[in-house]
């Protein structure tokens, strides 16, 4: 395979800097997933350029030609200001003529493509249509501007859309898991409270619980904090509130009820961390991972999510697998890796659940075992995870760790065409059309709407079994 410097090439208007700036943010920060394209292994994060120049003069010209040719992907942040764009279209031409036209990313931010007004083209005219070549991309006015760039990586690094929208959704489930939080918090006893926090002097405690419970149901009823929530949260940590101190962390890390900075979030995370908070530890890791308010530190990381593991967090255990397998922050090892991605599923958390019947399919850290791969997968399945409901029919389909089952390969691929998945949308089609799994389509609408109460459905199932 051929190697690159660069994973993408950004290509926009300045106009468009902001976008730019954060799509690039967003590409290098996102953690890649270890069924990446080849190009990405043993590598956590993408590698972007993205011109800071003023774009005049020769040399810079031949400079960034040098950083295109490096680039494995151009990706343009494709708006009217872009479309008018020569130095965009410049970019666009010369990286056609690399040969690599269908390496180019649309990430459209306003306008739209190939428009009959020439005011709201988006695509710089090496873009635009003159065959039915159909140009991969995302537009963030259609699907949002967080489905969007995950739609933009997901072609990067060659990950399945749905695969990285599952991920965030887990990433957005960890990065409000102080709301979630806050009800058990607040309906815990007394002692329970003091229990976590025996720092706490006998004098203080008192005060500094009813005023941490205080800003906690504050923040539940209105999902924000405020700077007088912000104060009664920091003066819990200072007290020695190991959870608030990771709360507070979050204050800073987000920009929560006070200006956001990285490098007093990583201090707070590091005190809740020390604490004895597994929230505290994975927030740490992640900061050492990502370079976030200190120096980038594998090993770090590595050592903190191990931490959390050994103290009972099913996500500490998933992170230190993807450690062991990619040799991140330590020497790889695939049958550690395998052990602690099963310790995590046994524990029910989902990625591990994918990772762990992906182990099995592929005899990752133990042998290949099609059966566990299944049951593994099937698990996840019935947590509603697209990605498993498809990758199970895909098995009930083919055998794999099962008896070929049409109509269950078809129930599973319809669940995940519910949710929006294109594939699946495709499968089901599919099968349709090829009566695999379903006879007559409109026995299931009959039958749903038999389910909801329309007396004529019966009947109209009724007349279809006749006719068979």
């Amino acid at each position: 395979m051929e190697a690159y410097e660069y994973d993408a090439f950004i290509s926009y208007s300045h106009r468009d800097l902001k976008w730019a700036r954060w799509l690039q943010s967003k590409l290098e920060t996102l953690r890649i997933p270890p069924e990446a394209d080849e190009a990405f292994a043993n590598r956590r994060r993408m590698k972007v350029f993205r011109d800071q120049t003023d774009l005049n003069g020769v040399e810079v010209t031949e400079s960034l030609h040098r950083e295109l040719t490096a680039s494995r992907y151009l990706v343009v942040v494709c708006s009217p200001s872009s479309a008018s764009s020569r130095w965009v279209d410049d970019e666009v031409a010369f990286f056609t003529g690399l040969g690599r036209q269908d390496r180019i990313v649309a990430f459209i931010i306003d306008g739209e493509p190939d428009s009959d007004k020439p005011e709201l083209e988006c695509y710089p005219p090496g873009l635009r249509c003159t065959d039915e070549r159909h140009l991969l991309g995302a537009n963030v006015q259609e699907i949002g501007r967080n489905k969007a760039y995950l739609k933009v990586a997901s072609l990067l690094i060659g990950v399945r859309f749905n695969r990285l929208v599952d991920r965030e959704k887990q990433r957005r489930r960890r990065a409000i898991l102080t709301a979630a939080a806050t009800v058990l918090v607040i309906s815990a006893s007394t002692a329970a409270l003091v229990w976590r926090n025996t720092v706490i002097s006998r004098q203080n405690k008192e005060l500094v619980y009813d005023g941490f419970n205080a800003a906690l149901v504050s923040f539940a009823q209105k999902d924000v904090i405020e700077p007088e929530d912000f104060a009664m949260i920091e003066k819990s940590a200072r007290a020695g509130n190991a959870y608030a101190a990771l709360l507070l962390g979050d204050c800073y890390g987000k920009g929560w009820g006070v200006e956001k900075d990285d490098v007093k979030a990583f201090e707070w995370y590091t005190r809740a961390a020390e604490g004895g908070d597994v929230m505290g530890m994975i927030a740490l890791a992640n900061c050492y991972l990502f370079g976030s308010g200190t120096e980038e530190d594998p090993e770090e990381a590595f050592s903190w999510n191990m931490r959390a593991a050994e103290a009972g967090s099913a996500e500490g255990m998933l992170n230190v697998a993807i450690d062991y397998e990619g040799g991140h922050g330590t020497e790889q090892d695939l049958k550690a890796a395998f052990e602690w991605y099963k310790k995590s599923a046994e524990n029910d958390y989902d990625l591990a659940m994918y990772n762990l019947s992906r182990c099995y399919r592929s005899g990752i850290g133990t042998e290949a075992d099609p059966e566990k791969a299944f049951y593994w997968m099937k698990k996840l399945a019935l947590m509603d995870n697209t990605e498993a409901m498809y990758n199970l029919g895909m098995m009930y389909q083919h055998g794999y760790g099962t008896e070929e089952d049409p109509e269950e390969a078809y129930a599973w691929y319809r669940k995940a065409a519910d949710t929006g998945d294109g594939d699946a949308l495709y499968m089901t089609g599919w099968c349709i059309e090829n009566h695999y799994g379903i006879d007559n389509p409109a026995l299931e609408w009959y039958a749903r709407a038999a389910e909801a109460g329309n007396a004529d459905a019966k009947q109209a199932m009724a007349r279809l079994d006749n006719e068979k």
